[in-house]
């Protein structure tokens, strides 16, 4: 019992990795098969968060799960702003605040889980 539990533990904190991974691995695919253009930084991003997740470095953790966190709350607030500017809230601006609000307040917490599961191993 005491086994699975240990499992479930170790699952959940993959989970901001597999989040960040899929975000970057849909940003490298988007830019390669809808424009034809190979992006090496999202390459470079891949391959160093595939690594990141499986050797799991304390440090290296905790700076992405800061650096992810402040970028996700700072793209809140540029989702908020763009809000708004629209003049009238039709459904192109509800989408915008929903998919938005989505993708940056989920960014934001997977940062926050990252650096503070970091810290902890950090703090030990």
């Amino acid at each position: 019992m005491k086994k699975q539990l240990e499992l479930k533990k170790e699952n959940w904190q993959l989970l901001p990795y597999i989040y960040f991974i899929s975000l970057v691995a849909f940003w490298f695919l988007g830019d390669l098969f809808m424009i034809q253009n190979f992006s090496f930084i999202a390459l470079v991003l891949l391959v160093g968060l595939i690594i990141q997740a499986k050797i799991q470095h304390k440090v290296i953790g905790t700076g992405i799960g800061i650096i992810a966190a402040t970028g996700s709350l700072y793209g809140f607030l540029a989702v908020v702003s763009e809000f708004k500017d629209f003049e009238t809230i039709n459904n192109s601006a509800l989408a915008m605040i929903s998919v938005g609000s989505a993708l940056t307040l989920s960014g934001l917490a997977m940062g926050v889980m990252l650096a503070l599961a970091n810290l902890k191993k950090l703090a030990v």
